[in-house]
């Protein structure tokens, strides 16, 4: 399904000059700083950009259409320069005093967008305005309201609630974005374990994890902090038995979302190692050692050299080597895994900080690269 920008211009793409509040001479015309690198690399990712503004009185005297369209023809060429299409450009020519039925926070400009097929889950409004967050709420989608000391919030509105997020500039908006577009939702119920999963791999570092396994929840938790994940993941399986389908499930749904956030692979770094910079390839944890390295290949795969020979939060050796291996084979990534020391906790632990920095490295992407990281053109 196609999915959208819905972006205002003034105060949002242009900076508003703060005495007219209207861009209407060249003079006037600045963009904001990172407007052109965000949406250039929004295009690259396949989003649609369609600009929805506000222009009081437009052709009237008091705003000749003539004023009005020389800052905006710059502002198309200078896009188009950069290799950024609009697919829709709406213009309301309304007062505020006195609206038409289009003016936003009015999403009727906008409704053969929202009467077409659309990914609500990585649309977003983007504007500097309470009225922009309006019309977010109202189409369904979710806001992004840049600051604007000239339109402050409104008294009694919350810094962010559930449809819309205040952010301070576009390289923040650009961060926000990527982390919507890899992202993903996964479930798995079986009779014996239900596990439920949200990840995004570009995202604050942050996890909230219950297995009903504490070390299991702790591990997975360092995990996505090292990697710079956000996560959410629940977990219910039969440890009146014991923990094997537990850590064997959540191992196969975490492995197959990363292999879901893998389908476009075009300028990913492919290869990450624990340890930066290269020279230093471990990962020390008090006494222990680990050395974790990864290949985002397409094929799954483990190689365990790990001197793991007591059970570590109530886990077995061969198990933790099986967690792995089906992470590795449903993310379907090379992984190898080398651990030296005394103490099992400090072995697992390092493990699992390493494989962070490994594949926050191996899932690092390069937008002016954009080459799938082979020389086959496929993996």
């Amino acid at each position: 399904m196609p999915y959208y920008l819905f972006i205002d211009r003034d105060g949002t793409l242009l900076e508003e000059p703060p005495d007219t509040q209207q861009i209407d001479r060249f003079e006037r015309f600045r963009l904001l700083p990172g407007v052109l690198s965000t949406l250039r690399w929004a295009v690259q990712m396949g989003y649609r950009l369609v600009m929805i503004t506000n222009q009081d009185g437009l052709g009237t005297p008091a705003f000749p259409e003539e004023r009005f369209w020389g800052p905006q023809r710059l502002l198309l060429d200078l896009c188009q320069a950069e290799g950024i299409r609009w697919t829709g450009i709406h213009i309301d020519r309304s007062r505020s005093e006195a609206p038409s039925p289009y003016r936003k926070p009015s999403p009727l400009l906008l409704l053969p967008y929202l009467e077409g097929p659309i990914d609500r889950q990585r649309s977003f409004v983007i504007g500097d305005r309470y009225t922009d967050m309006l019309l977010a709420q109202r189409m369904g989608l979710r806001g992004l309201w840049l600051e604007n000391p000239l339109h402050p919030l409104p008294v009694g509105w919350p810094a962010a609630t559930a449809t819309y997020q205040r952010v301070a500039n576009w390289p923040e908006i650009q961060r926000l974005l990527a982390e919507a577009f890899f992202s993903v939702a996964l479930s798995r119920s079986t009779t014996e374990t239900e596990v439920h999963l949200q990840l995004a791999v570009y995202g604050q570092g942050r996890a909230q994890v219950h297995t009903g396994i504490a070390f299991l929840d702790h591990m997975i938790t360092l995990l996505a902090h090292h990697a710079g994940w956000t996560l959410t993941l629940e977990a219910r399986g039969d440890l009146e038995v014991d923990a094997h389908h537990t850590l064997e499930d959540v191992g196969l749904v975490l492995g197959q979302a990363l292999h879901r956030l893998l389908e476009d692979k075009r300028g990913l770094a492919r290869y990450g190692q624990a340890g930066v910079p290269t020279a230093c390839r471990a990962l020390p944890m008090d006494e222990a050692l680990a050395l974790v390295a990864v290949d985002l290949s397409g094929r799954g795969g483990l190689r365990w050299e790990v001197a793991l020979s007591e059970a570590v939060g109530g886990v077995s050796p061969p198990l933790w080597r099986h967690f792995f291996e089906t992470l590795a084979r449903e993310g379907r990534f090379t992984l190898h895994l080398w651990a030296q020391g005394l103490e099992g906790h400090h072995l697992v632990e390092a493990l699992f900080k390493g494989l962070g920095r490994a594949l926050r490295q191996a899932f690092e992407r390069n937008y002016t690269h954009w080459e799938i990281p082979s020389t086959k053109g496929a993996l």
